[in-house]
């Protein structure tokens, strides 16, 4: 297992993920996660594709400033710096009712880049979340809070970076940044307050042929409702949404390192992505998918899906065995998904099997320490509130159909998931969300979401999570 493991990471270290447009779009329907947009040619790397604006692509009040080449080589650097560039405005206030809890949340984002001189732009993203009446309004108990909303004080920046663009074929990003085209690293989800970043570097090749290749590092990341960058991981969360891992305390991931590449034909017809992750003292990791789009005519379409990943241990010191949580780490993903569209309507149907040795932890369960508990992994068969990362190694099934009304205004995705773990007792997920963007005021959202799932916690009880929130984006 050590050495295969070492062999795929050896393999694709000297490249890194790419975008990969229709398969990030099945998983943004699915989780709210947004997709970067992409050029005709399949290109990732431009100068008005400003990769660490979250927003980037997503339907806005305010009206972006278009600058052509020849305008941008005739202005002056204080143009450039200040005139040149792009912002946004985000502001969102939600409530959550989690087991008959009552939270609330409400914040503000700002996000700035400058324009480039001779390639370099500086950027940032400040965050101002429940500045006031937090701890009146909210629940004091850590397992009644909303802690994905989040409904903690976060005043603080998100993002402070300097980026370096050559030519539409080199990007570097560094300093506090967002990662937006990693399936194992959590950035963005559009029923959140804000986001979740990290403490490092980021280089993505544009060779063309339609692959982009994507390298990074980091040594700290700021989660949901955190103050600050820190070694901590969703391992180290007081709030356990589903396998416990209080054991571990303080425990932190020194580091994370990750390459990978993608590919996709011009018609974006087929996609291939392939991942190494080396999550320190928890787990390496390999990981691969691929999409498949046949289009029948106009409004009719199938499409197909297959993913698989194998994982073994990290490092002696792993922070999960030396705890309890099993004697090693070692698992085995594959999963299928299908999926039919027509004019209005959608269907998908998802298929996950993790296995591993009995002793290993969650008896072979995948260990992902920047999405568990936030449910934003790539599995095909993750739910809303929970999915096989945050349980344990077994099978799991998802039926997930949606319906787009109002010329694509209002979309409503309901879904089934069925998970028959081997650790745990088996258990089902019931979700229904629903998003509406006002056509009359562009960049007004709102969404809604329930779930509820069965033998979910110790005593074999159901839990569930309501939510409400309204967002607008200038």
């Amino acid at each position: 297992m050590k050495k295969l493991l070492s062999f795929i990471l050896i393999t694709i270290g000297s490249i890194a993920y790419a975008d990969e447009q229709q398969t990030k779009q099945v998983i943004a329907q699915e989780k709210g996660i947004e997709s970067q947009p992409v050029t005709e040619d399949n290109s990732y790397i431009f100068r008005s594709n400003y990769i660490q604006n979250p927003y980037m692509g997503m339907p806005s009040g305010g009206v972006p400033k278009n600058v052509s080449e020849s305008e941008f080589s005739r202005d002056s650097v204080s143009q450039k710096l200040f005139a040149d560039g792009t912002w946004n405005v985000f502001g969102a206030g939600s409530y959550v009712d989690q087991n008959g809890a009552n939270n609330y949340g409400y914040a503000v984002n700002i996000f700035g880049q400058t324009g480039q001189i001779a390639g370099f732009s500086f950027g940032g993203l400040m965050t101002i979340a429940n500045p006031f009446f937090s701890s009146q309004w909210n629940p004091a108990e850590p397992e009644n809070q909303a802690q994905g909303l989040p409904v903690a004080q976060q005043v603080t920046p998100q993002e402070l970076f300097a980026e370096y663009q050559y030519s539409d074929i080199i990007q570097a990003d560094a300093g506090w940044i967002g990662i937006s085209n990693s399936p194992w690293m959590t950035y963005y989800q559009n029923n959140a307050l804000n986001l979740v970043t990290y403490q490092g570097a980021l280089v993505n090749v544009n060779p063309g042929g339609g692959w982009l290749l994507t390298g990074f590092a980091i040594n700290g990341a700021q989660l949901l409702g955190e103050q600050g960058f820190s070694q901590q991981t969703m391992y180290n969360s007081g709030f356990d949404n589903g396998t416990g891992t209080g054991n571990i305390g303080d425990a932190g991931s020194p580091h994370t390192l990750a390459a990978g590449a993608s590919w996709s034909d011009t018609g974006q017809m087929l996609n291939l992505r392939l991942w190494g992750y080396a999550f320190a003292d928890y787990a390496n990791m390999a990981y691969a998918d691929t999409t498949i789009r046949l289009p029948v005519k106009d409004e009719l379409g199938f499409s197909i899906g297959l993913q698989g990943a194998l994982q073994g241990q990290n490092g002696d010191g792993n922070i999960l065995n030396n705890n309890g949580y099993g004697n090693s780490v070692n698992s085995n993903m594959v999963g299928l998904q299908l999926g039919f569209n027509y004019s209005i309507f959608g269907l998908q149907l998802g298929y996950n099997n993790i296995w591993g040795p009995s002793d290993g932890y969650e008896a072979g369960g995948l260990v992902s320490p920047y999405t568990y508990q936030y449910a934003t992994d790539p599995l095909y068969t993750t739910g809303w509130i929970q999915g096989m990362v945050e349980r344990s190694s077994g099978q799991a099934y998802k039926i997930a159909p949606s319906l787009s009304l109002l010329d694509n205004n209002l979309i409503i995705s309901p879904s089934y998931q069925y998970y028959a773990t081997t650790l745990i007792p088996a258990s089902s997920e019931y979700d229904i969300q629903v998003s509406y963007s006002l056509p009359q005021v562009k960049g007004l959202t709102f969404f809604g979401g329930y779930g509820y799932v069965t033998n979910a916690d110790t005593d074999g009880g159901g839990v569930y999570q309501a939510e409400l929130m309204a967002s607008y984006l200038y």
